[in-house]
């Protein structure tokens, strides 16, 4: 999972752990999509209701050309290894492929593994499709597999982002011709869905090795099983990619014959493209954008379930927010409905724990995490009198603290200032620092960074729809984002279960109790849960909808209208 720390930069985590990185404008600009048919700024609940899209209608058309454009920068690398930003996995769903695949709804199916089976709670058998080859012709054999497994633990000077994906991983080996069987020292819960994210992409063995440090790189290029090749990748200019039509998948073929991608983090740059029709789409247009976008006739904005979340990260042992009931005051302060409403209008929602509604999935389970979430105390519109109760009662001897957000960020600044409106009204003063984006991705890391910093603004979220590893780094006592020092053995426990378990059912009814015990602590003050963003030109159609386009072939789906 990831957290976001700047809107042009991030650095990445694993599914087990949170990651860097912010996007403020990316998360503001949910915006969209609430209208397809209307101008956002007639946008109402009720239309996004309506409105909200896992996809988008079947792209039927062949296309010689896609342009598509990468809002958040160039890729920093597209080795699934080193692949745990936007620009990166946007690109490298639609080379690379893993033993499963994530749907646009973030269900999970069959993916280079024909059969998958669980000969018992430890042990996972994948047998490979025949036929499949990487996109230079070669077959996919099952010592592709081991060895692109093995590559996130096996070589640490790599530093692969996936790495604690594989923490429970006592073997993975070539148990057949075309068979894989990766073995655990205890079950897990996430380790499945975790194999349809980078973690879990195959790459070629000697193309790899050959390769070196510069595979993932423009010199190295990659090599995969995916619906699209890549031809060429010419730093600070553009990334081309073209149809393998070679591919396995005959019903997921590729529908474009090259789709190119070009690096515009300029807003007003990306929205005159746009509009011209110089570039097809992107996702996370400028939210600034919205009303010329909408009601321009060019294309149309689409918006789709999310697992991001907006928050607040206590950072510090001492201080007026290392107090929960200070936090949980703060919390009770904000009028979350109006921040939503000013800040991301009818494209996102309030959030009353770190775990936002699109992370509940589609599956049987998602009642469980539902009826759960409804017996959490609603935040949505602020308790003043509560609020300031507890600050009596806290009596901090110090009411002054910081909130950290990234510099330039608009989008966080807007949100930091109605939070610091809502601290005024309980008693409270707090100051705004913005930090530059170096310096500011520091912050997550480095707790003398932090020394001087009460808050960290963030966006994070998760590569999966499953909300039971999110909240590991907040509860443990070393916990990458504990920095408060909580502890209670009873959610390690209840974590430590259902993290454990292969039983799904099992896995969210501990997830949910331990939820309730630790979302009273405010481990972290959550804010909003915005909605994935989409904009297509009028010729195309086809791209998934949701959050999951990161993990998908997105590209070949479109097609033209």
């Amino acid at each position: 999972m990831r957290v976001r720390t700047h809107p042009r930069r991030r650095t990445a985590f694993t599914t087990g752990r949170p990651l860097l990185a912010l996007a403020a404008g990316v998360a503001a600009s949910a915006l969209a999509a609430a209208c397809a048919a209307k101008p956002v700024a007639q946008a109402s609940r009720d239309d996004l209701e309506k409105s909200v899209t896992y996809t988008t209608p079947p792209g039927n058309g062949r296309l010689e050309r896609l342009t598509w454009a990468l809002p958040n920068g160039e890729p920093t690398s597209l080795d699934p290894a080193l692949t745990g930003d936007y620009p990166g996995s946007t690109v490298e769903g639609n080379l690379c492929e893993g033993l499963v695949r994530m749907n646009a709804d973030f269900s999970i199916e069959p993916g280079l593994a024909e059969r998958i089976t669980r000969p018992d709670d430890r042990t996972i058998v994948y047998d490979l499709r025949p036929g499949v080859t990487f996109t230079n012709g070669d077959p996919l054999t099952p010592e592709d597999v081991v060895y692109s497994l093995e590559r996130h633990t096996r070589d640490k000077k790599l530093g692969s982002f996936w790495s604690s994906t594989y923490d429970a991983v006592t073997s993975i080996k070539k148990t057949g011709p075309t068979q894989v069987t990766v073995r655990f020292s205890r079950p897990s819960a996430i380790f499945e869905q975790s194999m349809a994210t980078a973690a879990g992409l195959i790459s070629q063995k000697s193309y790899v090795e050959k390769a070196g440090a510069a595979y993932g790189t423009p010199k190295g290029g990659v090599m995969c099983t995916g619906p699209f090749a890549l031809e060429k990748w010419a730093p600070g200019a553009e990334i081309a990619l073209t149809r393998n039509d070679r591919y396995w998948d005959r019903t997921r073929a590729a529908k474009a014959g090259k789709v190119v991608f070009t690096f515009i983090s300029d807003s007003s740059t990306l929205t005159s493209a746009l509009l011209a029709g110089e570039v097809d789409g992107t996702y996370g247009p400028p939210s600034t954008s919205y009303p010329v976008l909408s009601g321009s006739g060019s294309g149309t904005l689409y918006l789709g379930p999310s697992t991001q979340m907006v928050e607040l990260l206590p950072a510090q042992k001492t201080g007026p927010m290392a107090d929960a009931r200070v936090r949980k005051a703060l919390d009770l302060a904000i009028d979350k409905t109006a921040l939503v409403a000013n800040v991301f209008g009818p494209a996102a929602e309030p959030l009353n724990t770190m775990i936002p509604p699109g992370m509940w999935g589609t599956g049987p389970t998602r009642k469980t995490f539902e009826d759960a979430y409804a017996k959490l105390e609603d935040t949505a519109k602020p308790d003043l009198e509560k609020a300031r109760a507890l600050v009596a009662e806290a009596g901090p001897s110090n009411r002054a603290f910081t909130a950290a957000m990234p510099a330039g960020d608009q989008t966080a600044l807007q949100i930091l200032t109605f939070v610091q409106a809502s601290a005024k009204d309980i008693g409270l003063t707090m100051t705004i620092r913005q930090v530059q984006p170096t310096e500011f991705s520091d912050l997550f890391y480095n707790p003398e960074r932090r020394k001087e910093v009460d808050l960290v603004y963030a966006v994070g979220y998760s590569e999966f729809a499953n909300p039971i590893s999110y909240p590991d780094n907040y509860v443990r006592p070393d916990g990458l984002f504990n920095w408060t020092g909580y502890d209670d053995p009873e959610v390690r426990r209840l974590m430590d279960k259902g993290l454990h378990t292969a039983d799904a059912r099992k896995s969210a009814e501990l997830f949910v109790e331990a939820q309730a015990r630790y979302t009273p602590e405010r481990l972290v003050i959550p804010l909003a849960a915005p909605y994935q963003q989409l904009y297509m030109n009028k010729r195309v159609t086809g791209a998934p909808a949701s959050f999951a386009y990161l993990q998908m072939p997105w590209a070949a789906l479109i097609g033209a209208v």
